[in-house]
């Protein structure tokens, strides 16, 4: 087996799609199918089907992937270790994989991934949004080379985390809403308002739930899976909601959300988290430090 061929394979794996992996990996649509077939005449067995117009793995398929992910995951640290931490950035190849949740996405990691861009112009980004459970899955699997989680702890076995910056959650109305004039807003205030919630295992919602409980408060929710929805509801006058200060303090100045002063003030961390027991390669280490960097400095 060849290494561009399993590379190949689990990147066809991963979309599930022939067309879209050729994309990802720069090649011709023949190129990736020659690759696979190559791949399944070496080893006896399909590794794909054909349902319909959808591609799925074989049960041969599901055994290669992991193994493949561990080879490649090898592969790299090999390189590493004889390429040796001098290697000109310019030089470094691949493909680095990073998740993020969507708050973060858009608010705190465009200017460290263009940092990175800049410093491995040769280094393949693939990017993708992603809640607490399955950012942790693919770091399991080794779909995902690194990510950011904002949490009041990440304590998960195999997981190595980092905490890089602490941000207050704001909780935030429309303009205008009776409690923006308050100077304290106590949790027992929100009886009578509705609560826009995310959705559930997400750490702004934790903290919201748990000071409603606190309080002995059981207002009516609504439930949001976007931020972004959440945040334009609130602002339409739908309720009350929870969300990080870097995702609508611009919103708060411009004058289209009011920030309520709420006396819980709770706070959450960004954490850069990668798996434990894989050696990071140089740049899983420059990501992050180059978060490291950009947010000591604000």
């Amino acid at each position: 087996m060849e290494l561009k061929q399993l590379e190949t394979f689990v990147v066809v794996a991963r979309h599930l799609h022939f067309t879209r992996a050729a994309r990802e990996l720069g090649f011709v649509q023949s190129s990736v199918t020659a690759h696979v077939k190559a791949l399944e005449a070496e080893l006896g067995v399909a590794l794909f089907e054909r349902l319909g117009r959808r591609v799925v793995l074989t049960d041969s398929g599901r055994e290669l992937c992991a193994h493949a992910r561990v080879l490649l995951g090898q592969a790299e640290q090999a390189r590493e270790a004889v390429r040796g931490a001098g290697e000109d950035p310019e030089q470094v190849r691949g493909t680095l994989r990073i998740a993020a949740p969507e708050s973060l996405c858009a608010h705190h990691l465009p200017p460290v991934l263009r940092a990175v861009r800049e410093r491995f112009p040769l280094l393949r980004l693939a990017f993708q949004p992603a809640p607490r459970g399955p950012l942790l899955d693919g770091l399991a699997e080794g779909t995902i080379d690194a990510g950011f989680l904002q949490e009041e702890a990440v304590r998960e076995p195999g997981v190595h985390a980092e905490r890089l910056l602490r941000e207050p959650l704001r909780l935030i109305a429309a303009p205008g809403h009776r409690l923006g004039a308050r100077t304290r807003v106590e949790t027992a205030d929100l009886a009578h308002e509705t609560v826009l919630l995310l959705e559930p295992g997400c750490a702004q919602r934790t903290a919201m739930e748990r000071e409603l409980s606190r309080a002995g408060l059981r207002p009516p929710t609504v439930e949001f899976f976007s931020l972004e929805a959440l945040r334009r509801c609130v602002a339409a006058g739908l309720g009350v909601g929870l969300a990080p200060a870097g995702s609508v303090d611009e919103e708060i100045t411009r004058g289209e959300l009011t920030a309520l002063p709420w006396a819980c003030e709770p706070v959450l961390d960004v954490y850069f988290v990668r798996h434990r027991g894989r050696r990071p390669t140089r740049a899983v280490r420059e990501l992050a430090a180059l978060a490291r960097q950009r947010w000591a400095t604000g």
